[in-house]
């Protein structure tokens, strides 16, 4: 592996980053797909990481603060979602341990989706369900919201 070969490797990825926010492991497969071999993929990567174009914790507010509203799901959810975008392992620990519980986003889902109070108790679950809210917290958000609605 030459300092040459990794030039290239960061030269290409910084071409596809441009103004975007990516994670280091989707650089890595990007690198990978263009036929840089894994060492001199990751050497590149980390370069570009000390260099300030990729940053695991930035690539991972896009992901979670693209997840609220009608999008919310449960911490479970979020953190799946930042490992498929390449997001590191610990990161996507310690960004989903610092969000709000399950049941305080199940209720801003219900916010978000439901305004008024006639809509059937099962509606509210099956959607907290497809979100990732376990039974539990789906129940809880919705005496919650209930409470607010009556």
């Amino acid at each position: 592996m030459s300092d040459k070969d990794i030039a290239s490797a960061v030269n290409c990825a910084i071409n596809h980053i441009g103004t975007g926010i990516y994670s280091s492991g989707r650089i890595v497969s990007y690198l990978l797909t263009k036929d840089y071999p894994d060492d001199i993929s990751y050497a590149a990567v980390a370069e570009l990481e000390e260099r300030g174009y990729i940053d695991d914790r930035r690539a991972a507010r896009k992901v979670t603060n693209s997840r609220t509203g009608k999008k919310q799901e449960s911490r479970n959810y979020i953190y799946n979602r930042l490992l498929q975008a390449g997001i590191k392992e610990a990161i996507a620990d310690e960004i989903s341990c610092s969000l709000e519980d399950d049941v305080t986003t199940c209720k801003l889902l219900f916010d978000a989706s439901f305004k008024t109070e006639g809509t059937d108790k099962e509606e509210f679950l099956k959607l907290a369900k497809l979100r990732g809210y376990s039974l539990e917290s789906g129940n809880k958000a919705y005496a919650l919201w209930l409470s607010e609605h009556k």
